[in-house]
């Protein structure tokens, strides 16, 4: 029987929990799966069908994100579930590339997923993101700076003052989504645990989302405008030393590790072997978000229609040969000129003066700002025509951070 990928809705919502319960345990979507898709617009599911059975399916999102300052459109996929009848029958392949489609003819030309397996997702053109951090530290070494005057703990009164702060920290930080002001969106730091804000003259300016199991402390959300909001959120930190050890926190980036006074985790999971010095661990690290670059000429014309701002100092006409071989449209050679980090041409054929030739998943990667040329260069990932160009190569999709993912899907 002829295998079809359609939307999901009415009726077959129970198929598509039934299914993702079974893939996902403790998911229970059956529970509250339904009324989140109808309630926003920006969320939705398809399956693949056999007549009438759900085989497989998936929930796609529709993101904004802010890249390097400029909002671009982009899109995410999660609970990618397949039948356990219906395994090694391509049904996932199929689901992808018709997300890809979806992206593509939507002009969202940046899509991203958090990988159950990074081996399998990277055959399918998408590149590792940035770290996942996860620091355990002691209370006490969060330094008492004796100001915690504009702390108080916050209820579902204030969440529009929680998602406007979200949305200003978003506006300055390369890589994160936009929220909007859907229901459960503005429900969503009060569903973890306590939330404590800083509060000037009325004004949500941080806050920090946490749950307390036994002795440790877990942050599950922290954002914060100023660095006297973190002032502040220190100080209550570490006059929690009394009951709490440690406070567990997720990030994407190691800033911590200088802000603590000591950031040992007290944890032993180093390995000590004769090469190595007596090192101290800080920290786990895993993989985050993975990204793919749909559509490599759109994404660039995206950013020219925006007056996207590259490095200032590169004025440069790039010839970029990407290989794609799971959407294999977006193999297409394609020059890019830009002129002090503005693109002011984009073309198929045409005069350069350096070509970058690489894989799609590690452009993808590469473009994100998740590691620079040189990296992709030295590990033979990047070949590059002319290596006088390596230097200015490098700098063009330098970012100020790497990209910061706060977004669970």
């Amino acid at each position: 029987m002829e295998r079809q990928i359609r939307k999901i809705s009415g009726i077959d919502y129970e198929k598509f929990c039934k299914l993702a319960n079974s893939a996902f345990q403790g998911l229970n979507a059956d529970k509250w799966l339904m009324n989140h898709i109808e309630e926003t617009s920006k969320e939705h599911l398809y399956g693949v069908f056999k007549g009438d059975e759900l085989v497989a399916g998936m929930r796609t999102l529709d993101f904004e994100v802010n890249y390097s300052s400029t909002p671009i459109k982009a899109g995410g996929v999660g609970m990618v579930a397949v039948d356990m009848m219906h395994k090694r029958e391509r049904n996932a392949y199929q689901l992808l590339q018709y997300f890809l489609q979806l992206n593509e003819e939507a002009n969202s030309n940046v899509v991203m997923l958090h990988p159950f397996k990074v081996s399998f997702y990277k055959k399918m053109g998408f590149g590792i993101g940035t770290k996942n951090y996860q620091f355990y530290i002691s209370t006490r070494e969060f330094p008492d700076y004796n100001e915690k005057g504009h702390l108080a703990e916050l209820g579902l009164k204030d969440r529009e003052g929680v998602l406007e702060c979200y949305n200003r920290v978003y506006s300055r930080t390369h890589g994160m989504t936009k929220r909007f002001p859907f229901e459960r969106e503005l429900n969503r730091p009060f569903s973890f645990g306590k939330v404590i804000g800083f509060v000037d003259e009325g004004e949500v300016k941080g806050y920090f989302v946490y749950s307390i199991e036994e002795k440790d402390l877990y942050i599950h959300e922290l954002f914060f405008e100023s660095p006297q909001v973190l002032r502040e959120i220190s100080t209550f930190l570490h006059r929690q030393s009394d009951q709490i050890n440690r406070v567990v926190m997720n990030s994407n980036s190691d800033e911590l590790l200088h802000f603590v006074n000591s950031p040992e985790s007290g944890q032993t999971t180093m390995v000590d072997f004769p090469s190595a010095t007596d090192n101290k661990h800080t920290a786990n690290a895993g993989i985050g978000v993975m990204y793919r670059i749909v559509n490599c000429i759109n994404f660039f014309k995206d950013l020219q229609e925006k007056s996207h701002q590259f490095n200032p100092g590169v004025t440069l006409a790039v010839k970029f040969s990407i290989f794609d071989s799971f959407y294999p449209s977006n193999s297409l050679p394609f020059i890019v000129a830009f002129e002090n980090g503005k693109i002011v041409k984009i073309e198929e054929k045409g005069s350069y003066e350096v070509e970058i030739k690489m894989d799609i998943a590690e452009f993808s990667s590469w473009v994100m700002g998740v590691k620079n040329a040189h990296f992709f260069l030295r590990w033979g990932l990047m070949e590059i025509s002319d290596e006088r160009y390596s230097s200015v190569i490098n700098c063009l999709f330098q970012t100020d951070r790497k990209p910061v993912v706060a977004k669970g899907f």
